[in-house]
């Protein structure tokens, strides 16, 4: 191990630095054991990080990468650690850090801190990436639907879908299928901290209506059919179909029954609305 490594990363082996982090850290502490540190020693905990990550120590990674993201300065070093601790810890099945991670690095890509990353194309890129690599945690933590429909419909996020990656629309309608709630029930807090989405059903709609000739399957003909035409036939015969893309769907293959419980209700709920006399013979 280089000596540059030595200082930095043997702090992080030993628990040195939880003074910088932990609860009711003691300041004074924090910052003369920072100054003990050059760029170069700090910089190698990303380094080493970066090895870790390499022949597949995430566990390891994600804490150097942690540690490195308290002390370092650099921009453009930062936000590449940001997204290898987000590999790391969905990689280490650590959803609830990896949530927070997806968090920062929102606030990293949409505050961009250089005038590289405030280039449209590369904040285009960005979010392209966060979107893809968001549905690994979406599927898997518990709040993930929610926190998907949050992030999905923001206006940056939606207009990054609908120019780069309409093939996701998939999942949206996915999560808000999922997260339905009955008419007339409080909206849930926010997981991100972004506005709180109170009729997903109605606003994803619009969105599929809109894209219909830019990406379509069985997932979002179904919201199409039923809540766009009001085709219940079309609509029963979409999630037959659909049931088939659920089952094949790496993100939505264990979500198969819970999605066509909730659409079955949905297509009685529209049904109830729109007809005075239901034959339930």
């Amino acid at each position: 191990m280089p000596e540059e490594h030595g200082v930095a990363a043997k702090g992080v082996q030993r628990g040195s630095f939880r003074v910088l982090c932990g609860p009711g850290y003691d300041a004074d502490a924090s910052f003369f054991f920072c100054e003990q540190l050059t760029l170069d020693q700090v910089n190698a905990l990303y380094h080493y990080g970066h090895y870790q990550y390499t022949y597949g120590g995430y566990e390891g990674a994600a804490s150097y990468l942690y540690h490195f993201l308290i002390l370092s300065p650099s921009h453009d070093l930062n936000l590449s650690a940001h997204w290898g601790k987000l590999c790391s810890n969905i990689l280490c099945g650590e959803w609830d850090a990896a949530l927070s991670e997806i968090k920062d690095l929102r606030d990293f890509i949409d505050n961009p801190q250089t005038a590289d990353q405030a280039k449209p194309n590369v904040q285009l890129q960005a979010r392209t990436w966060l979107l893809h690599w968001s549905l690994f945690v979406f599927f898997n933590h518990e709040n993930g639907r929610q926190a998907l429909l949050e992030l999905f419909l923001s206006p940056a996020y939606l207009n990054t879908m609908q120019t780069a990656a309409p093939h996701l629309l998939r999942y949206v309608v996915a999560a808000a299928i999922l997260g339905r709630t009955a008419a007339g029930a409080k909206a849930t807090p926010s997981v991100l901290g972004s506005r709180t989405i109170r009729d997903p059903i109605k606003e994803v709609t619009k969105i599929v209506m809109m894209e219909e000739y830019h990406y379509a399957d069985p997932i979002t003909g179904f919201l199409k059919d039923l809540y766009g035409d009001f085709d219940f036939e079309g609509a029963q015969e979409r999630l037959r179909v659909a049931e088939q893309v659920l089952e094949n769907d790496f993100f939505l293959s264990g979500f198969t029954a819970d999605f066509l419980e909730n659409a079955r209700w949905l297509v009685s709920e529209v049904y109830c609305r729109i007809h005075r006399r239901i034959d339930i013979t």
